[in-house]
């Protein structure tokens, strides 16, 4: 005996590999750099503010990110 699958609601459902994901994809990469471009601004003036002191680069960008990614 097979079991027939039907969607719920009776909605069209079709397999997620099936969809046209490339837009999505794209616009994805997009916010990532455009992100990434963010965070690398905001360590620079993190640096700028501190007169570009050698040696706090990671601090300066994780510092950034936080202040990025909260928003």
């Amino acid at each position: 005996m097979t079991q027939e699958t039907r969607p719920l609601y009776g909605e069209l459902v079709i397999p997620f590999e099936a969809q046209d994901r490339s837009g999505v994809i794209e616009e994805a990469s997009l916010m990532e750099d455009q992100t990434r471009l963010m965070i690398e601004e905001a360590a620079y003036f993190l640096a700028e503010k501190r007169g570009f002191s050698p040696g706090y680069e990671l601090q300066d960008w994780l510092e950034a990110e936080k202040l990025i990614l909260k928003g």
